[in-house]
């Protein structure tokens, strides 16, 4: 058991989950608001990914590191 360190949950956007540890930008954007992330991860998919979430997820969080 470790004591002081708080465990984030993982977020959940369109069926996928989206881990703090792997994707910072992301997971903060879901906490804040999870409607405009939804949108936009749909877009990034349609236009780009041939409908894959996941694909438009690891996209769009590589974007935001490197942006």
């Amino acid at each position: 058991m470790c004591f002081g360190v708080k465990k984030q949950s993982k977020a959940i956007i369109l069926g996928e989950e989206i881990d703090p540890d792997n994707m910072p930008k992301l997971y903060r954007w879901a906490k804040e608001n999870p409607e405009t992330l939804e949108r936009q991860l749909k877009s990034i998919a349609d236009a780009w990914h041939e409908g894959s979430i996941r694909g438009a997820m690891l996209a769009l969080e590589s974007d935001l590191e490197h942006g």
